[in-house]
């Protein structure tokens, strides 16, 4: 995810104040000046600009970010040998705390009750490879995207030749599994209507079926997916590379007013942490070989 050192920081010190320095101005200033001031700098500056009663300034006083998670989706969101949080979307929220001047604090769910726990206020936002999907706009409010995510099917290798091509999975015979409201949903519906989908608690459990020969496939997330079949035997992998198959990730926070000032922050970081780069080192590490993204796709809402 994004990682900014330019510094979206917009903080207005009392002494800018009196001089009738009005906020519009200083927001349009904040690109080119921050980059050099950076909200890294000054927690109690930041804090200052923050409308009273904000989210936003409640987690700079705090000195704390609390970041929904779901630690079942390597290489997004898992725990490392040690039982710490790790992955893509840990580093992307390392990057944001970092810039911010404020320690993560990554809260664990799970994936049916993790929006839940967030209109719950058990946390600030959800940072988990969290497709913007309609249904969930519902509820809550999603900042522009961070990453654009490719859906696969992974099946046992001895079934190679059932499946030489993707049409072959839009099948009624073919039982697919999948994690229980994850947007591999949508993809199912879109272009493999035919198939039976049985929903899984887990995007591990939904392949542990695929291994215990109750259901044919599983279709999730590429990275994930691809992850899971180099470190587990006898398993293959066919990513759905059909025009319109991908989905944005964003990261979501409870709609109101008490969030406007920090979805405006975030969305401007999630535009630096590409436009300066700032992804680059993170994007590398944990998806290798893979082509960089198209940095446009990350610098304006979809």
């Amino acid at each position: 995810m994004e990682r900014d050192t330019s510094g979206f920081s917009k903080c207005v010190s009392a002494e800018s104040k009196e001089k009738g320095v009005e906020r519009r101005q200083l927001l349009a200033l904040s690109v080119p000046v921050l980059a050099a001031a950076s909200i890294v700098g000054s927690r109690t500056a930041a804090a200052a600009a923050a409308p009273a009663g904000s989210r936003l300034d409640v987690i700079l006083k705090s000195g704390k970010l609390r970041v929904g998670t779901f630690l079942q989706y390597k290489p997004y969101t898992f725990k490392d040998a040690a039982g710490e949080a790790d992955g893509w979307d840990t580093d992307v929220a390392k990057a944001l705390t970092d810039d911010m001047g404020v320690k993560p604090e990554f809260v664990d769910n799970s994936w049916d009750g993790i929006i839940p726990a967030l209109q719950a206020d058990k946390f600030d936002v959800i940072i988990a490879a969290m497709s913007n999907t309609k249904k969930r706009s519902l509820v809550v409010n999603f900042t522009h995207p961070y990453y654009m995510a490719s859906s696969a099917f992974i099946y046992r290798t001895a079934d190679e030749a059932r499946f030489p091509t993707l049409d072959k999975f839009n099948d009624p015979s073919i039982k697919a599994s999948i994690l229980i409201q994850d947007a591999s949903h949508i993809t199912a519906q879109r272009f493999f209507p035919k198939a039976q989908v049985v929903d899984f608690n887990s995007a591990e459990e939904a392949i542990l079926a695929v291994q215990t020969n109750k259901v044919d496939c599983s279709i999730a997330e590429f990275s994930f997916i691809s992850q899971y079949a180099k470190e587990h035997q006898g398993l293959s992998v066919k990513v759905v590379d059909y025009p319109g198959s991908t989905s944005p990730l964003a990261m979501a926070l409870v709609a109101g007013p008490e969030n406007e000032h920090f979805k405006t922050f975030l969305n401007s970081w999630i535009q630096h942490f590409f436009w300066t780069g700032q992804y680059e080192p993170i994007y590398k590490k944990w998806f290798a070989g893979a082509p960089l993204p198209k940095i446009e796709k990350f610098l304006a809402p979809l």
